[in-house]
């Protein structure tokens, strides 16, 4: 009887053995399984929905970044982004050499190539777009910031948009290069199938088959947004600067009063005269930078002057050493703050200066409307450009806006109503830019019903013609105004819209598409041209480049215009000016790891950078 029962449960024991195996195996093979699945799943998502890429060159800055550094400002702290070419990679760099600076190590260890025949490329100063400081960025920078180099944006792509719509203007596009199929390029798509497109000073302009005018081409307002670049931010002002005589950006008359942090203005303007606040575009040189950092006044030619706002971006204002060498537009001046010689070197250079005027602006404060019984009187809003002013004038009593080209009565004056309040803070942003007035209110764009609109009234020998060249008046592009009420206004913001350089494979020119350029091929020349209205006769002469583009033909363009080779420029190359629709991949739409922070005490940027994270337009 034990031995029968000791034999029961033997094969009991074999069963549940044998059943623990075959459970087991069974769960391998659903593991196995269901990451065959993920597997199949993830392959079919990447081939026919969504893909990820990563951004290797800047050719979309600033939409999307290509490799580059992050830089606060010494100076005024504004953050900014400067972007690295292969060949200007910084040597020692840990997080990501360049392959030259890898030819050069290994020329060193093993082909035993004496140290000081290596020559090796660093980048050592950028340029602020708000205070034009050159912030110098070596190992022996005063700051002791290490200044690391992070690689582009990871963006995801929408592979199968194209299924259900066609390829749309202004939309961030992947697509395979058609000289090399092989090659994905990323580009803003500005020409659509059927249609001819010209460049003309900075504006896409189009006319469809069966027409006969070229009309201008309107970004919608998230696009317009993601493509506006930043002039002057002024809670980014140095107050020492002015408190040793410079002059300051924003100006009022005696009624203005402004607070000690230089950010704010407030106005009481209890009668019926309009009050402005004015802003001039006076940026220092490095040259500049150099005296009022030990305190003293600027003596040269173009200091304490206003200026041309321009198509500069900081991304591309890297300046680059080759070995110990300095680069020949580079001058040394005196400064008893800075002992060191090479960083006196740096700080002189700015290549902060752009070559083609910019009018198309946007102007933006927080208005804080002090409270009253009975509330009434105006605050006026003006931007100018090519000597024209237009004003959007917000009239409290009513509680509507009045816009108006005061020197060209042909452009119907009209008004909308406004979410006003009796008194309140409001963001408002104020907008000149593709030929159309637009205004927000709080972050909400108000209907203006296609009125803004004054295309129809820029023909040729009219006084909003295309071709019009800036005047004086232009040395004062933004203003606002106050009538018969206080007001306090903060967070004042000047920004330029994106300017397409007019060029092609026989004008090679990306920097500059006037005409008849009065610019020199030096930097203190410019900046002269700049603040002297009697030089601009030819500045809002630019050259007209035209692409005709037939059925299932798009033609793209990158956001950086002066360091993009994009549709403008492949015929160079043997291939034509556009993208035939078997090459697009799709659409992207999200920056969804636009750079790690580095692990404390490792070279590893794995930490999320979530603020930047973004939906792209």
């Amino acid at each position: 009887m034990a031995k029968e029962t000791q034999k029961q449960t033997n094969k009991n024991k074999d069963k549940n053995t044998a059943e623990e195996q075959v459970s087991t195996v069974r769960v391998m093979r659903e593991y196995v399984e269901a990451l065959g699945v993920a597997l199949v799943l993830a392959f079919i998502f990447k081939a026919f929905v969504i893909e990820a890429y990563s951004i290797p060159t800047g050719s979309m800055a600033s939409t999307l970044m290509g490799r580059h550094k992050d830089i606060a400002c010494e100076a005024c702290g504004f953050q900014f982004q400067l972007g690295i070419k292969e060949s200007s990679e910084i040597a020692d760099s840990p997080s990501a050499p360049s392959i030259t600076n890898l030819w050069n190590i290994w020329n060193i260890l093993w082909r035993r190539t004496p140290r000081e025949n290596v020559v090796t490329t660093k980048i050592v100063a950028g340029t602020c777009p708000n205070c034009y400081y050159a912030t110098y960025l070596d190992k022996d920078n005063t700051a002791r910031e290490p200044y690391p180099s992070y690689n582009g944006d990871r963006i995801f792509v929408n592979k199968n948009v194209f299924d259900f719509r066609n390829p749309a203007r202004w939309h961030v596009t992947v697509f395979r290069y058609p000289a090399d199929p092989y090659t994905n390029f990323i580009k803003r798509l500005v020409g659509v199938e059927n249609e001819t497109l010209q460049i003309h000073n900075g504006d896409i302009f189009v006319m469809k088959n069966g027409e006969t005018e070229f009309k201008i081409q309107r970004k919608p307002l998230r696009q317009l947004l993601s493509m506006l670049r930043p002039v002057n931010d002024n809670d980014y002002v140095v107050p020492m600067i002015h408190k040793i005589g410079y002059p300051e950006r924003w100006q009022g008359d005696k009624v203005w009063g402004r607070s000690e942090d230089y950010r704010s203005f407030r106005c009481d303007a209890s009668d019926d005269e309009t009050h402005w606040l004015t802003y001039q575009n006076i940026v220092p040189s490095s040259k500049d930078w150099l005296q009022l950092l030990n305190h003293r006044l600027p003596m040269s030619q173009t200091s304490g002057k206003p200026q041309l706002i321009t198509d500069y971006l900081a991304y591309n204002s890297d300046v680059t050493v080759y070995g110990d060498r300095m680069p020949s537009e580079i001058t040394v001046a005196d400064s008893p703050r800075i002992k060191d010689r090479k960083v006196q070197q740096i700080i002189a250079k700015n290549p902060g200066v752009g070559q083609n005027w910019v009018g198309d602006l946007a102007l933006s404060c927080r208005l804080n409307i002090v409270s009253r019984e009975n509330m009434s009187g105006s605050v006026f809003f003006r931007l100018v450009k090519g000597g024209i002013a237009f004003v959007c004038e917000m009239d409290l009593s009513n509680k509507c806006a009045t816009f108006s080209i005061p020197d060209v009565p042909e452009f119907k004056l009209f008004a909308v109503d406004l979410p006003f309040k009796t008194g309140g803070t409001y963001d408002v942003k104020f907008c000149n830019i593709d030929e159309e007035l637009r205004l927000m209110i709080n972050g909400k764009e108000i209907d203006l019903q296609e009125k803004g609109e004054y295309d129809a009234l820029c023909l040729p020998k009219t006084k909003l013609a295309r071709d019009r060249s800036p005047t004086a008046a232009d040395l004062e592009p933004a203003a606002i105004g106050v009538k018969g009420l206080t007001a306090q206004v903060e967070h004042l913001k000047i920004e330029r819209d994106q300017y397409y350089i007019s060029c092609d494979a026989r004008m090679m020119d990306m920097q500059c598409d006037l005409i008849n350029s009065p610019f020199p091929n030096y930097e203190g020349g410019i900046r002269e041209i700049l603040t002297t209205p009697s030089q601009w006769s030819e500045l809002g002469k630019t050259r007209v480049t035209t692409f005709e583009l037939g059925k299932d033909q798009f033609l793209m363009c990158g956001d950086n215009s002066a360091q993009s080779k994009d549709s403008r420029l492949w015929t160079s190359d043997g291939i034509p000016h556009y993208v035939d629709r078997k090459f697009l991949i799709g659409e992207a739409f999200y920056v969804y790891w636009p750079h790690g922070w580095f692990i404390p005490g490792t070279n590893i940027a794995l930490v999320p950078n979530f603020p930047k994270m973004r939906w792209i337009d």
